[in-house]
């Protein structure tokens, strides 16, 4: 019983000793630039232009987190569909894995329509009474 913690421990040693010296052979094998240059934000040649810190708008976000939504749900429909493929050829439980698949997929599409109808896809800001949706003033 006890050699099953001792497996957890040698792998989390492992683990924190693979962190510990891959730092210190960073620390060891990376330049170190102390000049004006190598401190600049972009190392790249062009002179910055405004300050970093900037408001980004919410529906960038919403964006962005819809799509890794929609892109891990696609994700697990690629093994679903192999399943599928060999399930029916086998007649075992080919129709319930369909069933099955065909709800995950109208979920998606509720959630899709849901997204769309509040308007968290749109890119182009719509105003109501000189203020911008979702606001109370201007920024």
């Amino acid at each position: 019983m006890y050699f099953d913690y001792a497996n957890v421990l040698v792998f989390l040693l492992a683990g924190m000793a693979f962190v510990v010296i891959n730092l210190v052979l960073g620390a060891l094998i990376r330049p170190t630039r102390r000049d004006r240059a190598g401190l600049e934000p972009y190392e790249c040649g062009e002179d910055v232009i405004g300050s970093a810190w900037f408001r980004f708008d919410i529906r960038y976000y919403t964006v962005a987190m819809v799509y890794l939504v929609f892109a891990v749900e696609v994700a697990f429909l690629f093994p679903w569909a192999r399943v599928l493929k060999e399930a029916l050829r086998a007649e075992d439980i080919g129709g319930v894995a369909l069933l099955e698949g065909l709800l995950f997929i109208a979920i998606l599409l509720l959630g899709l329509a849901y997204v769309w109808v509040k308007g968290d896809l749109s890119w182009v800001r719509s105003f109501r009474r000189g203020t911008p949706r979702g606001h109370d003033k201007e920024v």
